[in-house]
């Protein structure tokens, strides 16, 4: 039986989930290198953002992909958001990379409840295959993946949504590309999960230093 703290977990992160897919205002992409606030400073190296709850780091560039926008977030700190983009042929490999706290959910229980929401976004969608994950080097990371496949415009696509166990936080990282190029795509993938799976968040949120 779920304790009821977990059911508020869940009722949370749906509640997210919701806010994300259906109120574009609780959440903003600033473009551009100058935003008009800026609550991540101060930065690590020139044009990467910290979000600072976490201490998390997302370079402008990495493994091939850039950065989609400057931020977006929900603004209270225990939900952010990020997107990064790679060329490859004519195509887009997108990725989503969403840094949130939970409370009382491990990585499957994560999964399963984004997991229609994204499965909605597509037409025909279908589960390839969904369980436990190992991250490469990070046995510490308790992590859950579903990959599937379906269809965006008439084109045949795959996508896929790994959610990941950190303790206090958790991540999760979407992708999605033209099923034409699913090959490139995966390698390109596990050259960003690479990049970034030296970075472990924060144990607790951190307070913002004062200025």
């Amino acid at each position: 039986m779920l304790t009821k703290w977990k059911l508020a977990g869940f009722a949370s992160l749906a509640a997210m989930a919701l806010t994300f897919t259906t109120s574009p205002a609780a959440a903003e992409c600033v473009i551009g290198s100058a935003p008009l606030f800026d609550p991540f400073a101060p930065y690590k190296e020139p044009g990467s953002i910290i979000h600072k709850d976490s201490g998390f780091i997302f370079p402008a560039t990495v493994a091939g992909f850039r950065r989609e926008c400057e931020m977006t977030t929900d603004f209270s700190g225990n939900n952010f958001e990020i997107g990064y983009l790679r060329d490859f042929e004519d195509h887009e490999i997108a990725i989503k990379i969403v840094i949130i706290h939970l409370e009382e959910l491990n990585a499957e229980d994560h999964y399963k409840i984004v997991k229609p929401d994204l499965l909605s976004q597509y037409s025909s969608a279908a589960v390839v295959s969904e369980g436990d994950y190992f991250v490469s080097g990070r046995p510490d990371i308790a992590a859950y993946q579903g990959i599937f496949d379906g269809d965006k415009g008439g084109v045949p696509w795959h996508f896929s949504v790994t959610a990941m166990d950190y303790g206090y936080w958790d991540a999760r990282l979407t992708a999605s590309y033209p099923l034409e190029v699913d090959t490139a795509a995966q390698e390109a993938i596990m050259e960003l999960i690479t990049a970034f799976q030296w970075q472990t968040p924060a144990s607790e949120k951190t307070e913002a230093a004062a200025p």
